[in-house]
């Protein structure tokens, strides 16, 4: 045991933190994270929409046509995902080398627009698919920020500018530098669209969604591939290290992706593709928080005997209702706790492949592709997300999974504790 935690401590977590630091890493977190606003804008949009009760739904059908209106505004904010992520990754890159974040957040998204196919009306009018703009796109997305943005800081710190006097303001300063790795940029990805052509290969969405989907697809849309990540993302975190930042940066794209086609499936009536998604993660899976602690944190506030445990309920019981546990993960601590060890893996895993079940035999509805945030408390989660009262039921179950899975570590920890405050009462009486 000495060895494994020896391990844990001297190798996995400096490795993990690097990992999680790394600047590429980063802004694709960083970067992702801009378009959430209008990925939840646009989920709450669906839920109006197709909220469960048919009265209202038909309502909204027959009043002005209230449905397509909600449809239009979902595919203008969920929608746009991808557009917002070619931003905004560029843009954290970019200022991670310490350059100007906002020209190659825009230059990117040029270059994104230029290498998404566009779609012709028989009048001859072009436009840019929806689709293409939100999940569909998510991988070109990435791509084509990286690239954007290392061709961008490469030219800035070569200095290979064109540089305008000192008199000129700042941002027609900006504009004037952007040229040249601008129009490098545009020149390098309007090449890369007319190989796509010559070959016919489709386009680089088509392209990406082999070469990378196919791969991550294996892990993070089954039920071994979710085990692996849910293990890593726990173990992670027991170490001291974010798991949702080193496993969430590569699986999240791929999770937000699968959700969006729930969404687009949900809205055009048909069966919807996708078990795991982010909300089956955020809502179902890591319930409590990482670790899936809430049952930790249900013991710590109904059966502690220790002074310390009964203080530390009361303050981590109702964080922990709506996910966070920080105060759980370093004061109880469950991290690097060799009593907590196994639950804290255990438990997530466990959730994963009982939400994974359910809704695999139709026990539970998928999620809808309506993504809710991470915070969201649960029975109201698991209502929303799946649109049905038996996703409420299977997060009720989930919490005392994860209640029955900790309580016997807990009460050894606690039994641990209260011996410990004996000692040192029996020691302040003397």
């Amino acid at each position: 045991m000495k060895k494994i935690f020896g391990f844990l401590e001297q190798k996995l977590a400096p490795m993990g933190e690097k990992i999680g630091k790394q600047r590429h890493l980063k802004a694709l977190r960083e970067g992702i994270m801009m378009a959430m606003p209008l990925v939840l804008l646009g989920s709450f949009f669906v839920l109006i929409k197709d909220f469960p009760i048919a009265a209202w739904t038909e309502w909204l059908k027959s009043h002005w046509g209230l449905d397509v209106l909600l449809n239009t505004m979902a595919n203008n904010s969920f929608g746009l995902m991808a557009l917002i992520t070619a931003f905004g990754i560029a843009y954290r890159l970019a200022e991670s080398y310490d350059t100007d974040g906002p020209s190659a957040g825009v230059l990117s998204l040029g270059a994104f627009l230029l290498t998404t196919p566009s779609i012709v009306a028989e009048d001859g009018a072009a436009g840019i698919p929806y689709g293409m703009l939100g999940g569909k796109g998510i991988f070109a997305a990435i791509v084509v920020a990286m690239i954007s943005a290392e061709i961008y800081r490469w030219f800035i710190q070569k200095n290979i500018t064109i540089k305008m006097p000192a008199g000129v303001p700042e941002v027609v300063s900006k504009s004037f530098s952007a040229l040249i790795p601008g129009i490098t940029i545009l020149a390098f990805f309007g090449m890369v669209l007319k190989v796509i052509e010559i070959t016919g290969l489709g386009s680089l969405n088509a392209i990406l969604a082999v070469v990378i989907g196919k791969p991550l697809g294996l892990i993070a849309g089954t039920l071994p591939g979710t085990f692996v990540a849910v293990f890593l993302n726990s173990l992670l975190w027991f170490c001291g290290v974010n798991g949702g930042q080193v496993v969430g940066a590569v699986m999240n794209p791929l999770w937000i992706q699968y959700a969006d086609a729930n969404r687009i499936a949900q809205m055009a009536g048909e069966a919807l593709p996708n078990i795991v998604t982010a909300p089956f993660m955020d809502l179902f899976v890591y319930i409590g928080g990482g670790g899936a602690t809430i049952g930790l944190a249900l013991c710590l506030m109904f059966f502690s005997k220790s002074k310390a445990y009964k203080t530390l309920g009361k303050v981590s019981g109702i964080p922990a209702l709506f996910n966070i546990n920080t105060a759980i993960l370093f004061t109880f601590p469950t991290v690097l706790n060799p009593i907590m060890l196994i639950p804290f893996v255990l438990t997530p895993v466990v959730n994963a492949v009982i939400t994974y079940l359910a809704m695999m035999t139709n026990l539970v509805p998928y999620t809808t592709g309506v993504t809710l945030p991470w915070t969201t408390p649960p029975i109201i989660g698991g209502f929303l997300a799946t649109g049905s009262w038996r996703g409420a039921v299977l997060q009720i179950v989930l919490v005392a999974v994860s209640f029955m899975i900790y309580f016997p570590f807990f009460k050894a920890a606690d039994k641990r504790n209260l011996e410990k405050e004996s000692v040192k009462k029996e020691g302040a009486d003397k």
